[in-house]
């Protein structure tokens, strides 16, 4: 009877220089998708897909005022298991009054909304799912879709606190008008 298949250090070919590859079928990478993407979470392109198409990582990411963000944790590298364990593994538990406090998303600051309001600009961010949307200082009433810097704060916390949610819809809705109580019938 063989042993079981374990993805080895030497067992990536020549030339892989992705710390995160596990060996799939033949040399393909076991999270490579259709198109060059990766199913690992945090990467949205194949490294290796990248490097022989001549392609570029993306650039980073910036936030709402031009700043670049902050990179993202270093990711540890992919390890082989060994075929047959020598030693029982000892779980090591974290205690529970310990949370992982998620990174704040840089340019929502009470400094940087100042700052925004303070240089009196109307920003026009295009969506071709929403159409144009104003980033504006503060309401002006006109016929468009307007967002203070302060509601957008607002909704970048609710999507922090629901991960995976996103915005599928941004309307406005016109006033409502006032009820007429008390007026002669």
């Amino acid at each position: 009877m063989a042993a079981p298949e374990t993805a080895q250090p030497d067992d990536k070919p020549a030339g892989i220089t992705c710390e995160q590859y596990v060996r799939g079928e033949g040399k393909r990478c076991r999270h490579y998708l259709p198109n060059g993407a990766c199913s690992l979470p945090g990467e949205f392109m194949c490294v290796e897909w990248l490097k022989k198409n001549g392609q570029r990582p993306p650039a980073p990411s910036k936030d709402l005022f031009g700043n670049p963000l902050p990179d993202p944790p270093a990711k540890k590298p992919a390890k082989a298991q060994p075929a047959v364990a020598e030693k029982p593994a000892v779980k090591v538990e974290q205690p529970a009054d310990v949370e992982p406090t998620p990174t704040p998303r840089r340019g929502l600051t009470t400094e940087d909304i100042e700052s925004f309001k303070a240089l009196g600009v109307e920003v026009c961010v295009r969506s071709d799912d929403y159409g144009d949307l104003w980033l504006v200082p503060a309401y002006t009433g006109q016929p468009r879709k307007e967002i203070t810097p302060e509601h957008l704060a607002t909704i970048a916390r609710v999507l922090d606190a629901f991960p995976g949610s996103r915005v599928v819809a941004f309307d406005k809705k016109p006033p409502a008008e006032p009820a007429n109580e008390g007026s002669p019938a």
